[in-house]
Formats: structure tokens, sequence, C-alpha cells
């Protein structure tokens, strides 16, 4: 009989030693002297727990049949954000919707990053100090940034450029640079700088130096 239309009147109908036989047929352990309608309620709690399951599967094989799940390259947002790799690398990333990328294309400009130093941690009463533009790596949306020495706070804006003219696209959150020791600052002209001989007993000269052979990849 069909799974559907197995009912507690149809079980009541049925022998004992025909309900065992269903019972079996879904793995029911039927224990001696086991009270008929136990068994009849067991039946039912497993019949009901299979077509749902079977009921399930069949939702998951029709969807899987019409419709391809497919993960978004992104939320068709134009976003860009960034995090410190460390005080003088800055790791960047972006998204850009369809419909500035469009514009883009139309107008024939370029996307690129104007790094900008501020005077403030707060977006509200921040001015910019100096700032500069990167071109965006081609069929990237990441790109690592080299910073200037001794900027305190960063912010990162995604801009298109059309002969000569920049437009906005989307602003990143200012970004705080921890300061380091002028030694750890500077290490990028570390091979000019001179330490006494008790201080080389140290051995801060190799790890400064294995500080920039480590950290001074250009990443272009």
């Amino acid at each position: 009989m069909n799974d559907e239309f197995i009912s507690r009147e149809y079980l009541e109908s049925l022998s004992f030693s025909d309900l065992s036989n269903l019972a079996d047929k879904y793995g029911i352990d039927v224990p001696e002297n086991l009270d008929r309608r136990f068994l009849i309620a067991e039946i039912l709690e497993i019949v009901e727990e299979f077509n749902d399951e079977r009921e399930d599967m069949q939702v998951s094989s029709e969807l899987s049949e019409t419709e391809e799940f497919v993960l978004p390259k992104n939320y068709n947002e134009s976003q860009v954000s960034c995090v410190l790799r460390n005080p003088a690398w800055l790791f960047v990333f972006w998204n850009i919707s369809e419909n500035d990328a469009q514009k883009v294309k139309a107008a024939g400009g370029s996307l690129k990053l104007r790094i900008s130093s501020l005077s403030d941690s707060d977006s509200e009463e921040a001015n910019v100090l100096e700032s500069f533009e990167v071109n965006c790596s081609q069929n990237s949306q990441e790109q690592y940034v080299l910073l200037p020495q001794g900027v305190k706070n960063i912010r990162v804006d995604l801009i298109s450029s059309v002969f000569g003219d920049s437009n906005i696209i989307a602003i990143s959150p200012i970004i705080f640079i921890p300061q380091v020791l002028s030694l750890q600052e500077n290490f990028m002209t570390i091979s000019e700088t001179k330490f006494s001989e008790m201080a080389k007993l140290s051995g801060i000269d190799d790890i400064l130096v294995n500080q920039y052979n480590t950290h001074r990849q250009s990443f272009e």
C-alpha cells in the first residue's frame, strides 16, 4: 500500500502480525507483548517523517532542475574598503556597480584610488592634509598601496578619471595608522642607519635589515 494512504483507520483494520510486518518494513523493532495501540502510533509517526523527508527531497530536486543557484560577485553596490598590512602598506579592495561601471566605460574614463591623509579620525571634522592618486590594477578589485611616512589617518576614495576630471564613486572608512618607533617607521632607509658598537651587540641592525627585506615588496 502507498505510504501516503496509511491512516490510523487502515492500521486498526490490520492484524497484529500484519502490523509487525509493516513495522519491520520501516525498521521498527517490535518487542514481544508490545501494546497494539503503541505499535500503531509508532508506525504513523515513522510514516509521517518518511513522507516529509520525501517531499523535501522532491522540492530540492525540482529546484536544482529548474534553477541554477549562482553566488553573486558582489551586491551590485559601489564600495571601497581598506585594511593595514603594516604601518607602511595599505591593502585596498573595492566593488563597482554595473551602473557606475557603464558610466565610466561610456565616458572613456579609468578607475583610480585617491589616498588622503587626514587631520582627524572623525569624518565630519577631518581636513585633508595631502593626497595622491594611484591607478587601479587592470581586471582586479584589490591592490596594495605604499603609504607616506608619518601619516596618522588615511581615507581612500574610489574615483573615475575622465580627461583630468575626477568623480568620487565610493569612500572608505577612515583608517588610523599606528605610530611606531622612528627606526621602525623609517625602515625603508634602514641601510643608511648608523649604530653604535654597543647597539650592534644587541643585533638591532640585523633585526631591522631583516624587517626591511621582508616588507619592501612593491606589489605592482
